[in-house]
């Protein structure tokens, strides 16, 4: 089987987070084939294969393997057979390191190829990381990820922090019932809310912080007595992070006080921000040039990558990889959908890298 073989079966049967079984064992069947025999189970549906032919120290490669719940509208002939999506490219990140692993079959160094669950839930990666360094001596860690913003044949990335750290939050507000006729034997959940939010909002933050959900009550005529805030921070940095929380906290105090709303704070997944090596960098900077391939070093991204877990333990390198062309649609779009001539290039790009690092 070819990359893009692979990739067709994997865009028809997406599946999400810590439920990829049969991606698993698709992958599992695709890399026996191709010679590989020592397949490890990790974090419940990822695979850890091992390639060992020195004593020296282990490059780790990284693909991703879940979808996210998203109805395809690519109308495409190997479009999702099930109400999930490819939305993220991660099809495209498995089949381009099956690729890179076929390349690498006889090279005489030491690799794990690692097929990790769970990017999207911000949970996987961390197990990954949990099992391989009480196990190995990892030298370097790579990863990289599609999208169109960048035209075919880019490759983007940058020493320090390329992805923020992304952390979920939800604020509860719990208030006390009555008819609106009656408020004031309330508690209006709703109304310290909407204070909150514009307290939050009209803050100055080292950080990019917002809400994108609001439920609760009751009925129109109620005053409401349960709401729920979901949002979401981004920074360079997760001290930062808790700073905004700290400060979101104390100001949820105040309120309480003047308000006589009670209220909680939860975290959802946490994502750490995405540092790259400089001498990793470079490499990948010196591979692209010699292979031909269009270098940009570009700015910080807002984005969220669970790779963090690797970069916070391991030297780490991770790059976008352009597949922009004609009409651009983003990734999560229900009609992303990279074009499979640009896998076998993902593919020789991981494999040099793997070499020379």
């Amino acid at each position: 089987m070819d990359e893009i073989e692979l990739r067709h079966i994997l865009h028809m049967n997406p599946e999400l987070s810590f439920k990829e079984y049969r991606t698993k064992e698709t992958l599992r069947k695709a890399v026996i084939e191709i010679g590989y025999e020592k397949i490890i189970e990790v974090a419940g549906t990822g695979l850890v294969i091992e390639k060992k032919e020195t004593e020296d120290p282990y490059v780790v490669l990284r693909a991703d393997m879940d979808a996210l719940p998203i109805k395809e509208e690519t109308g495409w002939e190997f479009a999702s057979r099930n109400e999930y999506m490819h939305a993220c490219g991660h099809d495209f990140h498995m089949s381009a390191l099956y690729g890179a692993m076929k390349r690498l079959r006889n090279v005489k160094k030491n690799f794990l190829f690692v097929f990790q669950p769970a990017e999207e839930t911000g949970g996987g990666a961390k197990e990954v990381v949990d099992f391989l360094k009480d196990k190995y001596e990892i030298k370097a860690a790579v990863g990289f990820h599609v999208t169109d913003e960048y035209d075919a044949g880019t490759v983007a990335s940058r020493p320090g922090v390329l992805f923020a750290s992304a952390t979920e939050f939800d604020v509860y507000f719990k208030g006390v019932p009555a008819h609106v006729a009656f408020a004031e034997k309330g508690k209006d959940a709703l109304k310290a809310a909407v204070s909150f939010l514009g307290w939050l909002y009209n803050k100055k933050w080292n950080a990019l912080v917002g809400v994108g959900k609001i439920s609760g009550g009751r009925a129109r005529n109620i005053v409401p007595d349960e709401i729920k805030l979901e949002g979401t921070i981004r920074s360079e940095a997760l001290r930062i992070t808790e700073e905004v929380i700290s400060n979101m906290v104390k100001q949820l105090g105040e309120l309480k006080e003047e308000m006589g709303v009670d209220f909680a704070v939860e975290r959802g997944s946490v994502y750490p921000e995405v540092k790259v090596d400089q001498n990793l960098f470079e490499t990948l900077r010196e591979t692209c040039q010699r292979l031909g391939f269009s270098f940009v070093e570009c700015d910080m991204k807002w984005t969220g990558e669970d790779f963090g877990y690797f970069s916070q333990v391991f030297p780490s390198l991770l790059f976008w990889f352009g597949v922009g062309e004609g009409e651009r649609f983003g990734l999560h779009h229900p009609r992303f959908l990279p074009n499979d001539r640009y896998i076998p290039m993902a593919a020789d790009l991981l494999a040099e890298l793997a070499m020379v690092i």
